[in-house]
């Protein structure tokens, strides 16, 4: 028997996001094992309503979201949410982009929700967001170009 899949465009679940939450911090997107490698993405929601550390969201029937990269066809890419009182400030690079951090985060640059995306779509493109090359792996890019690694973080 084939098991149905159902799609939902990023934006569209970014947005559900902000409806169930009063108050984001930050929203992070790992993209595992990494951008040019892509299995799958793992979506974590900062919020203070979080009801614990790892708090699994169903807020869609979705089981996969499109994320349009400039290519012929959008990727398909299957993906897990949760959300978590735990405070915001990922880590970022190869293996995850931030695509929201408020502007009342303590110790952090903001990160609007345009910027954030358009991100991770040029990683997820195999391009970095900052300098605009291509890229085989963002480990080697990251590792060789400290101005781009660091400028990536919020």
């Amino acid at each position: 028997m084939v098991q149905e899949t159902e799609q939902i465009g990023i934006e569209s679940l970014i947005d559900k996001l902000f409806d169930r939450f009063g108050h984001i911090a930050e929203i992070h997107v790992a993209h595992i094992p990494s951008a040019s490698e892509i299995a799958q993405l793992h979506i974590t929601v900062h919020t203070g309503e979080a009801n614990s550390l790892e708090q699994s969201l169903d807020l869609t029937r979705a089981n996969e979201v499109t994320v349009d990269t400039g290519e012929a066809y959008p990727l398909l890419i299957p993906f897990d949410m949760i959300a978590t009182v735990d405070g915001p400030g990922h880590v970022q690079g190869k293996e995850g982009t931030t695509v929201y951090m408020a502007d009342n985060v303590v110790g952090a640059k903001s990160r609007d929700l345009e910027t954030g995306v358009s991100m991770l779509r040029q990683k997820l493109a195999g391009t970095c967001p900052l300098c605009e090359a291509k890229v085989d792996t963002f480990r080697d890019h990251y590792r060789d170009s400290r101005t781009c690694q660091e400028a990536e973080r919020v």
